[in-house]
């Protein structure tokens, strides 16, 4: 008997590419699980199911005996429909209520800090939630367990900081465009080791704390240096501290670890023009708050392409760093992974946690790798779901 997923917000850019991978995925008769797509309007939500030869459920999220209802018999509700901050939580609540497990894309650290209260109520009913199951969420978390495992084999526990820096985007879809603007803040979210020994438990813990806006830029390498580097010339560029999931989901998945972490941020590539705009946009986020200002930024993103066609996808490939020292700032890990685009690695990392959520064995909050469990060695790293395709170079890796 198959399992039921049903993702909603099916009709948005992510949700066709997520919708694509799915069916796709699916379609044989015999298939773990069936697809079903939703989202708030019917007609185009109709057009899209019928391409893709599945059923679909039209219902909006106001009426919420409405969508307990369309929940029944769901094993796996796949939340695509942004903006988050107005879904995730609504969609997620009636989920744990319903008693089916949840998946998002959410990209936004305010959200997942607000969802992230309900893991223990999702314990308790026996379901999963993995918040941000999208590109640089998962895959910066699959690297992370796989060097945290290779790294506690080697009997290192305590590490100095841990950063991931991903390469610059240049087509973004309207969603992550709206998000990124909802994002902005004075501060940047980090991980700082913390005495909270008042407070019981183990006496220093990894706290999440707050630094301005561009107090934090470094230089990365980006470039290869095995048989791919070509001449073996470093690719150096700057990248600013951003407020991106990636620095919670990595706290997480530290203490799940038993690993002692001193400090965890995370990077995006800015060039001199996106570094001084982003600033500026970080001194001008109150001004965002007000209605008519908000109402006046989203009407200037509703003119932007919905999201980069194939073409533009396939030629914009992606990169993510992954460096960690130890304790003396040695460094221990030093990770580039090169991929696909961030939209296609989203569709099929999305897919992959929903069915492996569907096969049962899970509850409460969990990160992407933990429900791609289990762990993954180095050699597992290219070849397991949803890294196939991608190439990873371990640059440095102690021992």
């Amino acid at each position: 008997m198959s399992h039921t997923i049903l993702l909603y917000g099916a009709t948005g850019f992510s949700g066709r590419l997520i919708a694509g991978a799915a069916a796709k995925r699916w379609s044989a008769p015999a298939a773990a699980c069936r697809l079903v797509l939703g989202a708030r309007e019917s007609a185009e939500l109709k057009q899209l199911a019928h391409r893709h030869a599945v059923d679909y459920r039209a219902f909006g999220l106001d009426d919420r005996p409405r969508v307990l209802r369309e929940l029944r018999g769901v094993k796996v509700l796949v939340n695509a429909a942004g903006p988050f901050a107005w879904t995730a939580e609504r969609l997620a609540k009636a989920a744990v209520e319903a008693g089916c497990h949840y998946v998002d894309i959410n990209g936004e650290v305010d959200v997942y800090k607000r969802l992230d209260d309900l893991g223990r109520f999702a314990a308790q009913r026996q379901v999963a939630i993995v918040c941000s199951a999208g590109h640089m969420s998962t895959t910066s978390d699959l690297l992370l367990d796989a060097a945290l495992q290779h790294l506690g084999n080697k009997g290192i526990v305590e590490l100095g900081t841990v950063r991931f820096a991903m390469s610059r985007v240049t087509h973004v879809s309207r969603g992550s465009t709206e998000s990124a603007l909802r994002s902005l803040r004075e501060q940047v979210t980090v991980v700082r080791e913390a005495d909270v020994s008042c407070q019981g438990g183990p006496r220093w813990q990894p706290v999440l704390w707050h630094l301005p806006v561009g107090a934090l830029e470094r230089t990365f390498d980006f470039g290869a240096r095995g048989k791919h580097a070509g001449a073996g010339k470093p690719d150096l560029r700057i990248a600013s501290a951003v407020n991106l999931v990636d620095t919670l989901t990595a706290r997480v998945q530290a203490m799940r670890h038993g690993v002692r972490v001193h400090q965890i941020e995370s990077y995006m590539e800015t060039g001199t023009a996106a570094r001084v705009g982003y600033q500026l946009g970080a001194f001008a986020a109150p001004l965002l708050s007000l209605p008519w200002v908000g109402a006046l930024a989203r009407a200037q993103i509703a003119l932007l392409p919905e999201g980069p066609t194939a073409q533009e996808r396939a030629a914009s490939p992606h990169v993510l760093l992954l460096e960690i020292e130890d304790a003396a700032r040695t460094p221990v890990i030093d990770w580039r992974l090169a991929g696909p685009n961030i939209y296609d690695v989203t569709a099929e990392a999305v897919t992959a946690i929903a069915e492996r959520l569907a096969e049962g064995g899970f509850s409460g909050w969990c990160t992407p790798a933990e429900a791609l469990g289990p762990r993954l060695t180095l050699t597992e790293v290219e070849q397991g779901e949803p890294l196939r395709g991608c190439r990873l170079e371990q640059r440095v890796t102690v021992g």
